[in-house]
């Protein structure tokens, strides 16, 4: 769950501009944390959007791809993958198979299936994204960047570390927006963590949480994986009290916020559980 995903937005005109304030309203939503309040705003847009722009406008796979993120966010992983698919589908009966939107489309599903633990799937998905927005005519060098994070995240829960490092490095190095700077972080931590470096990987993880809080604020639910880790981290360097303190406020910004069965959720009650 280390992925980052990608937003797009509709274009002009009066019911266009409309739908973007819902969508704008939603991230809000979003960025609170409030992920059940975001889909109910998506959800009747994706409905106005179809009454009025027909049922393959490009807004509607637009705001399907947003009702996907929340739903990834929230633990609804089977409601995330239907409203990706039903964008997917959009861009290929309008024949544009190739364009940025499906790009995005694909980094989200692969994102998708990394969470649901799918890495194969997850693998297979990330590089045919990187395929496709290398091939634009104006590949969006902060689109590469995070698709090779995603990818790289995914590398590392394959084991293929050395691959996940080169990756990582080469997204660094390019200028990344700094929330995708917090997830390329957060994976190399990952990474060291794997590899038998607990102080390494704690000292990258905190990077990556200083970010994610400076971008999304101190209580956003996206910041608990990255505390499960740092936990991680700090019982394998024998700090169990301050490893059980970042369990403990991953437990506080996720509940409420996700699904009672959302699995970083789960692994860090089962950790504070074992005493």
């Amino acid at each position: 769950m280390g992925a980052s995903t990608q937003h797009t937005a509709p274009g002009p005109g009066p019911v266009r501009v409309g739908l973007l304030a819902q969508m704008t309203t939603a991230r809000e939503h979003w960025r609170a944390g409030d992920y059940p309040a975001a889909a109910r705003v998506l959800r009747d847009a994706v409905a106005a959007a179809e009454a009025t722009l027909g049922p393959d406008a490009v807004e509607c796979g637009v705001l399907l791809n947003e009702l996907g993120i929340v739903g990834k966010y929230a633990g609804d992983f089977a409601a995330a993958e239907a409203a990706y698919r039903r964008a997917l589908a959009i861009e290929e009966r309008r024949g544009l198979p190739a364009g940025a939107n499906a790009a995005g489309l694909l980094h989200n599903l692969a994102g998708l299936a990394h969470a649901r633990g799918d890495t194969e799937t997850a693998l297979r998905l990330a590089r045919r994204g990187i395929e496709v927005r290398a091939a634009l005519p104006f590949p969006d060098p902060a689109g590469l960047a995070a698709d090779r994070a995603a990818l790289a995240a995914i590398l590392v829960d394959l084991r293929r570390y050395g691959e996940a490092r080169i990756v990582l490095d080469e997204t660094l190095r390019g200028g990344v927006p700094r929330y995708d700077t917090a997830v390329a972080l957060h994976n190399l931590g990952s990474s060291r963590y794997r590899e038998g470096h607990p102080g390494r990987a704690a000292v990258l993880l905190r990077r990556a949480l200083a970010l994610k809080r400076a971008e999304l604020g101190a209580d956003h639910p996206d910041l608990a994986v990255t505390l499960h880790n740092l936990g991680r981290c700090l019982e394998k360097l024998g700090c169990r009290r301050l490893a059980r303190r970042q369990w403990r406020r991953a437990v506080a910004v996720l509940d409420g916020a996700v699904a009672a069965d959302h699995p970083t959720l789960i692994a860090c009650r089962q950790r504070l559980a074992a005493g």
